[in-house]
């Protein structure tokens, strides 16, 4: 009998997501996935990962094919309402049972993001803060004095899959959620990570109704934190993308995130006139 193997790619610079910069953490070692898979009380499926390869602009999984479509917005916006219902409440039971998860055997792989940016904060002053104009510099400031007066980092800590967006969903026929794959980036985290992408509004994504549909599907959390924790994720994206250049010397990434705040602030500037 053939198996067949799915190898997934994966570059740094994707798309917004403060932690997949430079990887600190996954619970993918050890056959943790499979073991997670077991003890999911559901038939969607997730990657057993059985050979990886990481570096600083790429990783590399390859795991046992699963069957199925990935979700897009075209899908998901052709189907019937009580089509889109039972979706959601596929992706809200799989995100609960996760979340709840007893991460004991895995704690090492816990990502503080908070800390992360302090410290990608002082890099930054250490190295190429001074040449920033003042417009760059009241950016910074203000984000981190958000991020230093914000509770968001104060809440539930659990197995979350970190990067948890449309094309990463796998449909079956029935256009039910069979599969979810990428846990390249999975880690004991802050529970509101797995609803950035969910609540994100672009191309590749829903919508933020879609978003707070599956928060209140699946219960026992604070949607206005989770849209906040998201909020702060997108406000970060400039600074991380200057840090990044810092860290992997690519002055290309530098002059990204400075022409990002940039943009940022002549539309903030709109918005109050």
């Amino acid at each position: 009998m053939t198996t067949t193997y799915s190898v997934r790619r994966r570059r740094r610079d994707k798309r917004r997501n403060w932690i997949r910069w430079e990887r600190r953490g996954s619970f993918i070692p050890d056959g943790a996935s499979e073991q997670s898979n077991q003890k999911l009380n559901t038939n969607i499926k997730i990657p057993n990962v059985k050979y990886s390869y990481f570096s600083d602009d790429i990783s590399i999984l390859g795991y046992k094919e699963i069957k199925g479509t990935f979700l897009t917005p075209e899908i998901y916006f052709a189907l019937s309402k009580e089509k889109q219902e039972l979706l959601k409440q596929d992706i809200a039971m799989f995100l609960r049972q996760m979340h709840d998860l007893d991460y004991s055997e895995i704690s090492l792989y816990t990502i503080d993001n908070k800390q992360n940016v302090l410290e990608e904060y002082q890099l930054l002053k250490d190295t190429t803060y001074d040449s920033l104009t003042d417009i760059e510099k009241q950016y910074v400031e203000d984000f981190m004095q958000r991020l230093h007066s914000t509770t968001i980092f104060d809440g539930k800590k659990c197995l979350c899959h970190n990067d948890f967006s449309c094309n990463h969903l796998l449909l079956d026929d029935e256009n039910r959620l069979c599969g979810v794959i990428d846990f390249g980036d999975s880690g004991i985290i802050d529970e509101y990570c797995d609803f950035i992408y969910l609540l994100e509004d672009s191309e590749e994504e829903i919508g933020v109704s879609f978003g707070e549909d599956i928060l209140r599907l699946y219960g026992n959390i604070d949607i206005s934190k989770a849209k906040e924790y998201q909020d702060v994720v997108e406000q970060y994206y400039p600074i991380e993308t200057i840090v990044y250049g810092i860290k992997n010397n690519r002055p290309d990434f530098i002059e990204k995130g400075r022409k990002e705040i940039y943009i940022r602030t002549r539309k903030d500037e709109k918005l109050r006139k």
